[in-house]
């Protein structure tokens, strides 16, 4: 049975390197999708909260220097659990979280 996973990644060159390396374990390219995580605008009012809450905790305790936000999210579709384990190894060896 056909079934799609999902994972992120930190940093957009590990999701396209872990693309490249899907393809050439012979993944087919309609089943490999690279998306970008975008940033969200915040309004005025989101803005505002955002940065009183980030001044209440201390930028040591809680990074807010630092957002630790995946930046892409690769999907593979595969037709069974072998596929399924070498889609998650190889996307493993470049950093990929659980969606």
């Amino acid at each position: 049975m056909p079934n799609t996973i999902y994972r992120n990644f930190r940093q957009i060159e590990d999701a396209e390197g872990a693309r490249s390396a899907l393809l050439a374990e012979g993944f087919a390219n309609s089943a490999v999708q690279l998306n970008l995580h975008g940033t969200r605008a915040l309004n005025t009012t989101a803005s505002a909260v955002q940065h009183i809450m980030d001044s209440l905790t201390p930028d040591d305790v809680d990074n807010t220097d630092k957002p630790d936000r995946p930046a892409a999210l690769l999907s593979v579709d595969v037709d069974d659990d072998a596929q399924r384990e070498q889609a998650d190894s190889i996307m493993a060896r470049f950093g990929a979280q659980e969606a």
